[in-house]
């Protein structure tokens, strides 16, 4: 490509509106804009390593002997499995026909194969495609790791049986792990879902979206909205006090109620209201504890739990800061953690007061226990009752067992060996193609821009032209140009007009593996070549550039 005839666009400056690094990074590279919160075009230069990460998915998952396919983003808005979900976009077309634009496409592969198997001899396969899928995000403030339009791998296995299904979920694992180290990535491994055989690949990031819990001691690793923890601090036999009503003053938070009454956080009773279904009940956690809504579904086997807003609990006579469990009518669920109180503080129900001494079993009563409090920095390692770290991450990879439970829900059904009649067993695979770009600039950049792996760079060698007004500069930097091209290694010819430092400070930049620098040294027959991902420069003579070239981008990835 030569850079005076094509669509090159770098900025000096960080772009205002972004809050993530790497995406003022980006940006400021020309490898994308951005048209809105969560939205972004790819310019041609991203949109090149787009294609090459694709590239590397599709020759991995094809050796594997999968297939690829493409289906609608664009469906009717009649599978409940979605309806509930909020972040779905939903829309109506000119026939008053409900539409939606999927976020992911799973009822449209169980449809697709609904239609197609009969018995269990037309059974195993794997199907995938690499589509855009829409969600309509809250924080947007990520950059490409939280996007409203996002290009994803999605792909599904369909077995006869559970045994089946674990040789191509561990085939698909072995895949991935070939595929991000490709793309030189080193994610963790680290369980999901607890309800069903998932594991996520998660790369450390400042800005990560994803939060993780890994135990240095053990090697235990999950998603915080999933991780289970063994209660901190063992119930001491205590002499219960007498429960008094105090005026609080207008102290409302659990840190003001802390200094108030001159308590550790962790003795102050935290009530929240919930909605599960449509019926109100009270979550009971320990002050310093934040509630797991994700462990509340698990528990109550839905996914409609609500927080009632302000407005709702004024309308039941609720005031939000006083809220508390003595003389409740609701059903009451309390964290683990909840029955190692006593004597503690909690809301009164009567506005400016709160309880002080209040027990469990004298004062109340607790219907359930359950775990349903986020993991912290409090909380101990399920497996070794160790401290774990919790560290932020990008998920760019995900792996599920779902069994036979989506393909009961779509009647994906086969007749068995005895005639009777079985469902299909699904693996599903995920890989967010842009959360990849992001991962990878943010494992490989330093204070001048981007540095590219060979595998995935829009292209791996630039050729800058010190002197556009020397003769014997612009002939011989044509020549490599051809050549290398020739040789099928893409390669940029930078022929602008512009000076020789904006033009090695833009390669620096954009990341470019391989540097060559037709400069004064053609006089002696050579040119300068430097890699992206060093600081040293070499002379190399013309009559050997070429094999100099093709041995460094072979041990490029290895320095």
């Amino acid at each position: 490509m030569r850079l005076s005839k094509s669509f090159f666009l770098t900025r000096r400056e960080n772009p205002s509106t972004e809050y993530s690094d790497v995406s003022k990074l980006l940006i400021k590279s020309g490898m994308v804009i951005r048209n809105d919160g969560g939205i972004y075009s790819y310019l041609p230069m991203g949109l090149r390593v787009i294609k090459n990460i694709e590239n590397i998915i599709k020759e991995e998952l094809n050796n594997l002997g999968c297939e690829e396919l493409l289906l609608p983003t664009l469906v009717k808005d009649n599978y409940d499995n979605e309806n509930m979900i909020e972040e779905v976009f939903h829309l109506i077309d000119r026939n008053n026909n409900k539409m939606k634009l999927t976020h992911s496409s799973s009822e449209l592969f169980c449809d697709l194969v609904r239609h197609k198997i009969t018995s269990y001899k037309d059974l195993h396969f794997t199907l995938y495609q690499i589509n855009n899928k829409y969600r309509d995000e809250r924080r947007v403030e990520l950059g490409l790791v939280r996007m409203r339009e996002f290009l994803e791998c999605e792909g599904y296995s369909f077995d006869s049986d559970e045994g089946g299904l674990d040789v191509s979920y561990d085939k698909m694992f072995l895949a991935f792990k070939n595929i991000f180290s490709t793309l030189s990535l080193s994610p963790m491994i680290v369980r999901g879902n607890e309800e069903i055989f998932s594991e996520e690949f998660q790369v450390i990031s400042e800005h990560g979206d994803n939060r993780v819990v890994k135990c240095n001691n053990c090697g235990y690793t999950s998603n915080i909205e999933d991780a289970s923890s063994k209660v901190v601090i063992n119930r001491k036999e205590v002499p219960t006090k007498k429960r008094e009503l105090i005026r609080t003053n207008g102290s409302r938070s659990i840190r003001e109620l802390s200094e108030f009454f001159n308590v550790f956080e962790n003795n102050i009773l935290k009530s929240i209201i919930i909605k599960v279904d449509g019926v109100y009940k009270l979550a009971l956690l320990r002050g310093n504890a934040e509630l797991n809504i994700n462990k509340l579904m698990k528990v109550y086997k839905t996914a409609n739990i609500d927080i009632p807003t302000v407005q709702e609990l004024d309308k039941l006579g609720v005031d939000l800061d006083y809220i508390g469990p003595v003389n409740c009518a609701m059903e009451i669920i309390a964290d683990n953690e909840v029955k190692l109180m006593n004597n503690f503080i909690c809301g009164s129900n009567k506005k400016y007061y709160h309880f002080k001494n209040v027990n469990i079993g004298k004062d109340f009563r607790i219907n359930r226990y359950e775990d349903i409090k986020l993991f912290d920095k409090n909380s101990l390692c399920p497996l070794c009752k160790n401290k774990c770290e919790i560290i932020n991450g990008i998920e760019i990879g995900q792996i599920n067992k779902l069994g036979k439970k989506i393909a009961k829900y779509y009647d994906v059904s086969y007749t068995d060996e005895v005639n009777q009649k079985g469902y299909a067993h699904l693996g599903s695979y995920h890989i967010g193609i842009d959360r990849c770009l992001n991962a990878i600039v943010e494992e490989n950049h330093d204070e001048d821009g981007i540095i590219w792996p060979m595998n995935v760079a829009p292209y791996k060698v630039a050729i800058v032209i010190a002197n556009m007004n020397h003769e014997r500069m612009c002939e011989e930097a044509e020549k490599l140009y051809k050549k290398l091209e020739q040789l099928g290694i893409d390669t940029i010819l930078d022929d602008r007009k512009d000076s020789i430092g904006v033009k090695l400070n833009d390669m620096d930049l954009i990341g470019i593996p391989i540097r060559i620098t037709v400069g004064n040294d053609i006089d002696h027959d050579a040119v300068e070549v430097k890699l992206r991902n060093k600081k040293e420069k070499e002379l190399v003579k013309l009559n050997k550039i070429y094999d100099y070239i093709q041995n460094m981008m072979i041990e490029y990835n290895k320095k």
